[in-house]
Order: structure tokens, then sequence, then C-alpha cells
């Protein structure tokens, strides 16, 4: 194992020397929530979303293409097409723009000449998610229902996605279904899957940031209210009490 940072684009070097692929599973730290809804960490930290979903993105390809050996970037993402959707507004709000930067990375991998593999899966982190034909996958960047995943499951995909030359420059929505109504491996899945083909929108980091800052006006007039009704109600009490 060896360690090393991505947002430092001489260490990526070392990093892919002699690699075949790489498997860009990273992500920046869960932040203080209020750190991130007043925006009190610039966007050069190498804590921030920018430097690690963008950032990192741009030093790994740039270090891909110095190397000999390395063929595909595999990079698991997540659904960043939709800035206005509440999942969105709410990571973006509180996760230092991550959903935005995660796209943008997206569309650097897109632009390169370097193979890629964007993974973008449903919510990680639950265990107890029934196992079988089960899992469900869909190309070109298309949407499926939102569904949990575990980490074993996106684990299989991102290591699988490598022995299919055509599933390379390809975006994958990985979900899970129906017990029954998907497979029990990726395998025939990724035997059906095809290169992107459609036009993504060339940036949408000023549409997250929009809605990002819609959602901080809602959330801070909604504290206002309350404070403004909790503020009445003690005062009426004192007044009750006082008589």
């Amino acid at each position: 194992m060896i360690q090393g940072d991505a947002t430092d684009p001489n260490a990526c070097k070392s990093l892919l020397k002699d690699c075949d692929a790489v498997l860009a599973l990273h992500g920046p730290a869960k932040p203080p929530p209020l750190q991130s809804l007043f925006r009190l960490l610039p966007e050069n930290d190498p804590k921030h979303s920018k430097r690690v979903n963008y950032g990192a993105v741009k030093n790994i390809i740039s270090a891909a293409k110095q190397s000999p050996t390395c063929r595909r970037i595999v990079r698991v993402t997540g659904k960043g097409e939709d800035p206005m959707g509440l999942f969105s507004i709410l990571i973006n709000m509180l996760g230092h723009m991550a959903k935005g930067w995660n796209y943008e990375g997206e569309q650097l991998l897109r632009t390169s000449d370097i193979d890629y593999t964007i993974v973008r899966p449903g919510v990680m982190g639950r265990d107890d998610i029934p196992k079988g034909k089960v899992l469900a996958l869909v190309d070109n960047g298309q949407d499926l229902p939102v569904s949990a995943v575990t980490h074993s499951q996106i684990a299989d995909l991102c290591v699988s996605c490598l022995d299919y030359p055509n599933a390379a420059r390809t975006t994958l929505t990985a979900m899970n279904v129906e017990k029954g109504n998907g497979e029990e491996t990726y395998a025939p899945l990724l035997e059906k899957v095809k290169a992107d083909t459609r036009e993504f929108p060339t940036t949408l980091i000023e549409e997250h940031k929009r809605g990002a800052r819609i959602g901080s006006a809602v959330l801070v007039s909604f504290v206002a209210v309350f404070l403004g009704c909790l503020a009445s109600f003690v005062k009426a009490v004192g007044s009750f009490l006082s008589n």
C-alpha cells in the first residue's frame, strides 16, 4: 500500500508509475455543516471539493497521459446533472459543492484522450441489501430509480469493468432493483454497455452554485421565522407568568 495525495500533481506521477489503470475512488471528507453553508473554506484549500473532486481528477488525467502504461481511469462520482434537485442542493450546501465539482471532474475525463469509465452509484453505506438478481446497470449516463447499493457491489463493478474494452469511455449508472428483476453479477450487464454517445452539458457548476444559494436562502429564512416564532412564544409565556 502506497500513500499519496491526489491533489498533488507530482505525487500523482509517482503513484501512477507502472499502473495499468487507476481506480479514482477518492472524495472529500465530510466538513462541518456551518463551514460549508457559509463558505468559510476557500476553494484552493486541499480539503475543498473543488480540489478533491475536480483538481485531483485533473492531476490524475495529466499523470495518466505521461504514463507509458496507464490505459484507463475508473472514477466513482454520482448523479450531478440535476443542480436544482433537492439531493444535489443539500449535498452542495453542506459539502462544499461536492455534487457540482464531481460533475466538472466527469467532464474533464470526457474531454480527455484517456479512456475512462465513470460510475454513478446509488446510495452507498447499507449492507442489509438483498442479494441475488438485484443488480441493474445502464450506460450513456442514463437514469435509474435511486436505490441503496453496497460498497462491495460498486467495488466489484469498478474492478470488473476493466475486463471489458466496450466499457471504455462510458458513463454507467449502477443501482439495485427488486429481487429477480436484475442480474446476480455485473458480467452480463457489462457485456452490453457502449461508449457515451449523447452530448453532456459542458459545465453545470454555476447552476449548482445557484441551487446551493437558493437552498441556503430558504434555510436561513426558515431558521429566522422559527426563531422569531420562538421569541414571540417565550415573550408570551413570560407575560402570562408575570401576570
